[in-house]
């Protein structure tokens, strides 16, 4: 039996990864560490973990001395470092929520760190989806000849920027590191896997251009609840939030998801603010340009501004190009000399294209002793990490091109 630890019950901890665990044979949960009383009660109850082992505080479980095999962290980005430092030192096996960190300094601290960072594992979900496999095999077998170039956007769809970014717990970059740490470093992970290479040189621009007070509509008010066009307007927190819908993400504005509290919730927190009066500070659309060692330049777009929530591929190659929709679980292969081949990922139905759940499955077959069964190792982990700080200076000086690997001394 694999034992684990959960740091932290929220989204990621509790939906995306406990619930994973519970369909994994011979893996259990035997504590969890979660500073809210109602998610930490809700996640122990699901999981059977007595009341010794539930705790608010993640340092009273890793002061202990080692009692089980893993531990997933999965609590605020401000919260991963120190966690992940402690529970290596206690000989733990470590699975990281990403981003790592949101600073540099975090990514020092862990590197300087003594232990042995070849246990921790950063999670990369996307590397596990089926959608990102297929592809990676494909290009692993120069289907379509040499790559040329890439093109890669996010669309990360316009409720979900206004619900995570605007509103949300990754609004001020000063707290959470910028938009392109938080929200992309999976796609600069992905990247760099699909290319097994090493990025050079990374330019940027972009920026916070439509979220400000500025566009603010006329008669609009500081809340929704308040605002006279709470119906009409695309980013308004009623229709959001005061649905019949009580899933994502309306389930992460709160514990209760009654109607009452929903709108209690909108009159007091954030999430019932004005779009356009917000504290946000966030880039809302960025382009990135990357070029890598092996000749082979990556343009990279997050885009706020899109109705479907997905990521969309273009891999041009010197004998055909290979196009993919995320969301849509397609890959199309076309050569130049008119062969075309369609390919259908299949998955659970996890979140990230089965990600969420395999990545789990994947750490608990390390544990039990399957080598290779994970890829995203601190140090493949690192160089996704250097090119978002790297995209975000290079931004910020107007789009001067940076060496993301100066960035750092290891």
């Amino acid at each position: 039996m694999v034992d684990l630890i959960m740091i932290g019950a929220g989204n990621r901890g509790y939906f995306a990864y406990g619930e994973a665990l519970r369909s994994i044979d011979g893996s259990r949960v035997v504590a969890v560490a979660e500073p809210d009383q109602l998610r930490r009660e809700r996640f122990a109850k699901r999981h059977s973990i007595g009341t010794k082992d539930s705790v608010a505080d993640w340092q009273v479980l890793l002061s202990r001395p080692k009692f089980a095999d893993g531990v997933i962290i999965a609590s605020p980005e401000t919260e991963h470092v120190e966690p992940a430092i402690q529970a290596l030192v206690r000989g733990y096996f470590v699975l990281l929520e990403k981003p790592i960190s949101v600073g540099l300094e975090g990514i020092e601290s862990l590197a300087d760190l003594g232990a042995d960072t070849s246990r921790l594992f950063v999670a990369h979900v996307l590397r596990y989806s089926s959608f990102f496999k297929r592809l990676k095999s494909l290009l692993d077998s120069d289907s379509v000849g040499m790559i040329q170039a890439v093109e890669y956007t996010e669309q990360v769809a316009s409720y979900h920027f206004a619900h995570s970014y605007v509103r949300g717990n990754w609004r001020d970059s000063m707290r959470t590191g910028p938009s392109i740490l938080s929200k992309s470093c999976h796609d600069m992970d992905i990247l760099t896997w699909l290319l097994s290479s090493k990025a050079l040189s990374v330019i940027s621009k972009g920026g916070l251009k439509y979220f400000r007070k500025e566009n603010a509509p006329e008669n609009s008010a500081e809340r929704c609840l308040d605002c006279p066009l709470n119906e009409t307007c695309p980013y308004s927190a009623v229709t959001q939030y005061l649905s019949d819908n009580v899933d994502w993400p309306v389930n992460t504005i709160g514990n209760d998801m009654s109607f009452e509290s929903r709108r209690e919730i909108l009159r007091t927190s954030s999430y019932g603010r004005c779009v356009f009066r917000s504290d946000n500070s966030v880039a809302d659309y960025q382009n990135v340009l990357i070029s890598f060692d092996d000749g082979v330049d990556a343009f990279f777009s997050m885009n706020a501004f899109t109705s479907a929530k997905t990521r969309k591929i273009l891999v041009s190659g010197s004998h055909g190009e290979i196009t993919g929709d995320f969301e849509r679980d397609s890959i199309e292969v076309k050569l130049f000399s008119g062969d075309h081949k369609t390919y259908l990922a299949t998955h659970d139905g996890s979140r990230h294209g089965g990600g969420d759940s395999e990545i789990v499955k994947s750490f608990v077959r390390y544990l039990e002793g399957e080598a290779g069964s994970l890829s995203t190792t601190f140090e493949d982990s690192l160089q996704s990490h250097l090119m978002c700080w790297a995209a975000e200076k290079s931004r910020l000086m107007g789009g001067t091109p940076i060496d993301p690997w100066s960035l750092i001394n290891l």
